[in-house]
């Protein structure tokens, strides 16, 4: 398979953002390692967009967004770079870490998205810059904790309804740094990660890189790659708030334990930056 990257204006791919999320976070995502996962893997391109079975659109649609006020102004000039640029749409893709997606007419171009809101599109990693451990790792001491804001998502604020009298459940909402948040998802067997404004949140793939469970809680089922990985080895779902209790309760803790481990090996095999790259690839190749 040859992926042609379609020529744009350096202005579509922003050096910078003018905020960085989660705060630990260097600026640098998804749509800045897809890119170098090509340059870095030659024998996947061709100069020829003729002789292609892909091409791909590299613009770096969270930067883009973040600079242009959520697309209140330079929409058009992104149209028309689009327009310019896209030779054939059913065989263009992109990557968009930006929970929107990339809000203008792709027409039949294939979205692989970070955080899905809708129907369309494939599921990647939302993934973030690795976190700073404690010297000493904190004894596990919660069955499952939340540390983050509860109004951004309806689901959230269900969440906290349904779990904040359970004492062996810690939620808090609001942001002590980074250290607490890395301390409390260490002292805890399960993760909730439901998601946030977007289908997915950066917790959930935290969490699997500290070694615990993630709970995702989304009506939009927003787990990478279901076609090549069995989630059910290494998290919990639920669409909605109604089985919470239950799941929570499903597994004893030496398989949460173990699952956490296993977690954090498939993260950094399979996920973290570079590595999650190939599974675009399987899935290019599944549909040429």
């Amino acid at each position: 398979m040859k992926i042609f990257i379609l020529p744009i204006s350096e202005e579509f791919q922003l050096k910078d953002q003018p905020f960085i999320y989660p705060n630990h976070n260097k600026d640098y995502g998804v749509e800045q390692d897809f890119l170098l996962f090509l340059k870095n893997n030659g024998y996947l391109l061709t100069n020829n967009f003729m002789e292609a079975d892909w091409h791909y659109l590299p613009i770096y649609w969270t930067r883009w967004h973040l600079n242009h006020d959520y697309a209140k102004n330079g929409l058009e000039q992104l149209e028309n770079q689009i327009k310019k640029v896209i030779i054939n749409d059913s065989k263009t893709f992109t990557i968009c870490q930006y929970d929107d997606g990339p809000v203008v007419d792709l027409k039949e171009t294939l979205l692989f998205l970070s955080s899905r809101k809708s129907n369309n599109g494939f599921d990647i990693p939302l993934l973030s810059s690795k976190h700073k451990l404690p010297l000493i790792k904190p004894k596990k001491k919660y069955l499952a904790s939340f540390v983050g804001r509860i109004n951004t998502n309806e689901i959230r604020k269900k969440m906290y309804n349904i779990l904040k009298e359970q004492k062996d459940i810690f939620i808090f909402d609001g942001d002590l740094g980074s250290s607490f948040f890395v301390k409390t998802i260490l002292r805890s067997y399960i993760s909730l990660s439901p998601r946030g404004y977007g289908g997915s949140s950066f917790r959930f793939f935290e969490s699997m890189q500290l070694g615990a469970v993630p709970y995702l809680i989304s009506g939009v089922n927003t787990l990478s790659f279901k076609k090549y990985i069995k989630w059910e080895n290494f998290c919990l779902y639920s669409e909605n708030e109604r089985d919470l209790i239950e799941k929570l309760n499903y597994y004893n803790k030496e398989k949460l334990i173990e699952m956490g481990k296993k977690n954090k090996e498939f993260f950094n095999f399979n996920l973290d930056y570079q590595k999650w790259c190939k599974f675009v690839i399987k899935e290019l190749e599944d549909l040429k």
